[in-house]
């Protein structure tokens, strides 16, 4: 049985996106992305606020006559401040998914699948972290993850086809 559950994790799900949504993996996975985006911008904020300072920086205790470029900072500045808003609003959506994402994952009925989904997806744990918190070897756990893959996809069919990558 181990055999065939393995054989449609690797052949059926990828193929089955190609006619459909997402799949419950791919779904998953992206609050993970989400939280990457994040990450990206906010070190997109810190590279033009570098560039800022590089330029001659807001320092107020010099006040020596220069002929620094004022558009240019200004231009910085508001570039900083859109992709701050920028971080704060794809935080709100990051927040507002997890919870929709560990709603749905709560809603399963193996403790098991809620548990392992949770962990991974939510927050984040290697399969090793999780093996030992839930007192499984990785091998069992990677069985049970494929189950609880199987039963979110079984439980969420129509979100998933309905959404897209």
């Amino acid at each position: 049985m181990i055999f065939y559950l393995l054989q449609y994790l690797l052949h059926v799900l990828p193929k089955r996106k190609e006619c459909e949504g997402l799949t419950a993996k791919e779904y998953l996975q992206s609050v993970k992305i989400k939280d990457a985006e994040i990450d990206n911008l906010q070190s997109d904020k810190e590279a033009l606020r570098d560039m800022m300072f590089s330029l001659g920086g807001n320092s107020d205790s010099e006040r020596v006559q220069s002929s620094r470029d004022n558009d240019k900072f200004g231009s910085l500045y508001s570039r900083i401040d859109a992709k701050e808003r920028e971080i704060i609003e794809k935080i709100d959506e990051l927040i507002d998914f997890k919870l929709k994402v560990s709603a749905e994952i709560n809603k399963l009925t193996d403790d098991r699948f809620i548990k392992v989904l949770h962990k991974r997806y939510i927050q984040y744990q290697s399969w090793e972290y999780i093996a030992i918190d839930m007192n499984y070897n990785v091998g069992y756990l990677y069985q049970v993850h494929g189950q609880a893959l199987l039963a979110f996809e079984a439980a969420f069919d129509d979100m998933l086809k309905a959404v897209s990558a």
